[in-house]
């Protein structure tokens, strides 16, 4: 089972899509936002300057569309396990 409940955070760098091949840019010199995803059960902020910044999310609880999205997954990750099989 996926645990859910929890803190994390993750780094955001936007510098490096300008060195690709993409269908479009996206770039924020200056963001700041605050989220709060009461049908998730969760709190976010985001912060990026220049391009480089942080995402924190605590997941707080787990609601009844988590939990429905957690039994999607694990019916597709059997129905793919039982495709790989045969």
């Amino acid at each position: 089972m996926i645990d859910y409940e929890g803190f994390f955070i993750e780094g955001i760098e936007q510098w490096s899509q300008f060195f690709q091949s993409c269908n479009w840019y996206a770039f924020h010199p200056l963001m700041f936002e605050i989220e709060d995803e009461r049908n998730m059960g969760g709190f976010e902020i985001t912060f990026i300057v220049l391009g480089f910044g942080f995402r924190a999310r605590w997941n707080y609880r787990e609601t009844e569309t988590v939990q429905s999205i957690k039994r999607q997954v694990e019916e597709i990750s059997r129905s793919a396990t039982v495709s790989d099989d045969a």
